[in-house]
């Protein structure tokens, strides 16, 4: 397959709400690669016609925004190195592209014979474009910057909400000498505390009866909460509740379910931290970070100039060539 003909889409969460119905429906037939996170569901295909399918499947894809060629390339590029993320240089983002890539082309199909070829190639040029532009940024994931926010651990074990990606990203971060972890479904906490475990052996891990009571009781005895799961109305006053009724003082909430304008229902709520000072936090730090991605997104625009040419272009072959790389900002 030419990269002329590589096609993406590009749904941000907070613009589309896809249900899972919705995404099946692009994947149907296997005619689309669907990479879904917390954050934003990339679409990925092969040719004008396949692209004009998903709309027809998708009505929300006529809105979504739209990469053809290099500039899609480009696109999967940034996005693989956690450049459109809004932790900028996050690096949790490419093991969850890689993951959805395996699940994708487990089962064999014309699309997944088409892309093979490239997604090799940008797994390459991730790794690349990561060591040479990223690798002295600093550590950029939620995990190390909710251990930022908690700073040294308080009395007491603490409490994880949630089970899904962006639990699994943050627990083996959280310094405690006991992690609690509670999910809807107990199973996935389960899952959870034997990743954990695996990466650090020496963390107790304990998972809670999946009951909103046994939840409510962890609350009253954690030290410090960390919530991954999104806001909800009708559970978050009782939370609220079992942590102001405590017999300790002290302790912090790091909610990573409130978006930046927060809720309404949390407003007050003492030790509360929430995405916006996560990203707040980041916007303190120093203009170097600023320089270091700046540089990292030319070099991705650069290696899809250089991909166009083929999928073993290292440098540009000649003046005309050459001539390609004006049209890269500096």
């Amino acid at each position: 397959m030419k990269l002329s003909e590589l096609q993406v889409l590009h749904f941000e969460a907070a613009a589309f709400a896809l249900a899972p119905a919705q995404l099946a429906a692009a994947g149907g037939l296997q005619q689309a690669w669907v990479i879904s996170t917390c954050q934003r569901v990339v679409v990925v295909t092969a040719g004008r016609a396949a692209r004009a399918q998903l709309i027809e499947r998708l009505p929300a894809a006529a809105g979504a925004q739209g990469f053809s060629g290099a500039e899609a390339y480009a696109f999967l590029l940034r996005f693989a190195c956690g450049l459109e993320s809004r932790l900028a240089g996050e690096t949790e983002i490419f093991g969850q592209i890689k993951e959805s890539w395996r699940a994708f082309s487990a089962t064999p199909s014309l699309l997944s014979r088409q892309l093979v070829s490239w997604v090799q190639v940008l797994f390459k040029d991730t790794k690349e474009v990561r060591a040479t532009q990223l690798s002295s940024l600093g550590s950029a994931s939620y995990g190390s910057q909710v251990r930022r926010l908690l700073g040294a651990t308080t009395q007491g074990p603490t409490l994880l909400i949630g089970a899904g990606q962006l639990a699994q990203t943050v627990a083996p971060w959280l310094e405690t000498r006991e992690l609690l972890i509670w999910n809807r479904t107990r199973d996935r906490a389960l899952e959870l505390a034997r990743l954990v475990q695996e990466r650090r052996a020496e963390r107790a891990c304990r998972v809670l009866d999946s009951s909103e009571q046994a939840e409510l009781a962890a609350w009253a005895q954690a030290g410090d909460v960390v919530l991954c799961v999104p806001a909800d109305s009708q559970r978050d006053a009782a939370r609220i509740a079992a942590w102001r009724s405590r017999s300790k003082p002290g302790g912090r909430i790091v909610h990573l379910g409130l978006g930046q304008a927060g809720d309404a229902s949390w407003a007050g709520v003492p030790g509360l931290t929430g995405l916006s000072d996560l990203f707040e936090m980041l916007r303190a730090q120093s203009d170097q970070r600023g320089v270091q991605l700046a540089r990292a997104r030319r070099s991705c625009a650069e290696k899809a100039v250089l991909r166009s040419l083929g999928p073993s272009a290292t440098q540009a072959h000649g003046w005309e060539d050459l001539a390609a790389f004006a049209t890269i900002g500096p």
